[in-house]
């Protein structure tokens, strides 16, 4: 046998090795460690606004018509570890982001143009926890954890001195949602995420309405996409 020979049956022997070590290697992943990662995606929510007479608590006859419905682009950050047992992949996650939403809704009154309001959700953040099934290089989760909102009320009373307040709070709420993430390596993961979250009510009193109270009510849908470097 040549030199050649050798040669060719040696880098074949390296090759034929190595897509039979892939599926194993793949199935040996571990998920373990902690990580780093940057993420974007779109929201769509709802914010509902029920008016009420301050002195009495009754039901304002000028409440919305119809529930502000914010929407728009976020992007940020998280981190966070995981612990894999078996298939079994235990983590706790907090992300923090930048957001975009904004929404309008028109009280029923009979002026022409009506009063209105208009919501701006500008951040948000969590700390959940994470629980999963690994399946190769794919890790199957749900999340769950606490979730928190700075949310922008801009209240506009139009007629013939049009007069505006802005009121901001920041919100405690809950989400929970579910994702799939993918290893491309032993380091390199990538993801796509549903989640849903609902906030505590945000109670206002505008200066432009000044016998009125707002209570809004406010949740929110995002599906996220995230690149994440992992420890090892």
């Amino acid at each position: 046998m040549t030199n050649c020979m050798i040669q060719r049956v040696f880098v074949s022997g390296l090759a034929l090795s190595a897509l039979a070590a892939g599926p194993a290697l793949a199935r040996g992943l571990p998920w373990s460690g902690c990580y780093v990662g940057a993420e974007a995606g779109y929201a769509w929510g709802r914010d509902s606004d029920s008016e009420s007479v301050t002195a009495t608590g009754a039901q304002s006859t000028y409440s919305p018509g119809s529930a502000a419905n914010p929407n728009g682009m976020k992007a940020g950050g998280y981190v966070g570890c995981n612990y894999q047992v078996g298939n079994y992949v235990f983590g706790v996650e907090g992300d923090g982001e930048w957001a975009n939403l904004n929404g309008y809704a028109a009280f029923s009154n009979t002026q022409t143009p009506a009063d209105e309001y208009n919501p701006n959700i500008t951040s948000e953040g969590s700390v959940r926890g994470r629980m999963g099934i690994a399946l190769d290089r794919m890790l199957v989760y749900g999340t769950a954890g606490v979730a928190f909102a700075n949310v922008k009320e801009h209240y506009v009373l139009n007629g013939a001195s049009p007069q505006t307040t802005d009121i901001s709070s920041g919100l405690t709420g809950w989400t929970a949602g579910v994702g799939l993430e993918y290893a491309f390596n032993s380091n390199l993961l990538g993801r796509v995420e549903y989640r849903y979250a609902g906030f505590d009510d945000l109670t206002t009193y505008p200066n432009v309405f000044p016998n009125y109270t707002e209570n809004h009510s406010i949740s929110e849908s995002v599906v996220r996409v995230g690149i994440s470097f992992k420890f090892n």
